[in-house]
């Protein structure tokens, strides 16, 4: 039976009309108490970062909105400081899979740092958060006056291609309590937090496979003593008993 994952239209809650996403604040230096949540660009010198400021936007998204639809032109850059978002292969029947995950070690869109002007893939906000978002045309102008940018951009570049070649092989050949146990590290590991914000359709819809499937690894991992689940949300108590139960992909998408 072919399993289609519920994944929310591009629209926002009433507080936010008209908008694909909340503009929080222009620029980089409204508040001297809040730096660049994103590890890329927290890590750039003074001089870069003035570049950079006058050209962004930090805007918050929500749970379930897509940053990016497939074929889309590739119009903007998304540096998270919170939050993740997975980009998704989409068959003609409409069935998903996740094939990479980003948090605040990296940004979105790989494919338009590299030249692409679209992508097959989907990009959905999995957890909600706030980010910066930079045009693309700004980025290339930036670019030859940032040379610690470019050079980061180019690292995160060639670990998100890894990434995603380790989720296809992934997907074909480890089971499911294997991939909940990856996938729920490498949030972890994106959010920087213990507790994630993931329900059991969430998880479904990140491995591609039916809830209950997800639900029968949730309750090995409980038993285990690795994970506790609440409502809305999975607490990792233990990382190492967690990690004995995850494939071998998630210590190569962790190098």
């Amino acid at each position: 039976m072919a399993w289609t994952p519920k994944i929310g239209p591009l629209s926002l809650p009433a507080k936010y009309p008209g908008n694909s996403y909340s503009v929080v604040t222009d620029g980089l230096a409204q508040n001297a108490h809040a730096p660049p949540g994103n590890g890329i660009i927290a890590g750039l010198p003074t001089e870069e970062l003035h570049h950079l400021q006058p050209h962004v936007q930090r805007v918050s998204w929500h749970r379930g909105q897509i940053l990016l639809e497939v074929a889309a032109p590739l119009d903007h850059f998304y540096f998270p400081e919170s939050g993740m978002v997975c980009t998704f292969a989409v068959m003609d029947d409409g069935r998903t899979v996740a094939l990479a995950a980003i948090g605040r070690e990296g940004f979105l869109d790989v494919a338009a740092f590299l030249g692409a002007e679209s992508v097959p893939l989907r990009a959905v906000v999995v957890i909600g958060g706030d980010a910066i978002k930079l045009s693309r045309v700004e980025l290339q102008r930036i670019l030859p006056v940032s040379p610690q940018l470019a050079a980061s951009l180019r690292r995160y570049s060639s670990s998100y291609l890894a990434q995603i070649a380790t989720h296809g092989a992934c997907h074909a050949l480890h089971n499911v309590p294997q991939r909940v146990a990856c996938w729920l590290l490498m949030v972890g590991d994106r959010t920087n937090s213990d507790l994630l914000a993931l329900t059991h359709e969430s998880l479904s819809e990140l491995l591609g496979c039916r809830r209950s499937s997800v639900t029968e690894s949730l309750a090995l991992l409980v038993n285990a003593g690795a994970i506790r689940c609440g409502r809305g949300q999975i607490g990792v108590l233990d990382h190492e008993r967690l990690a004995q139960q995850a494939c071998e992909c998630y210590e190569a998408i962790s190098k």
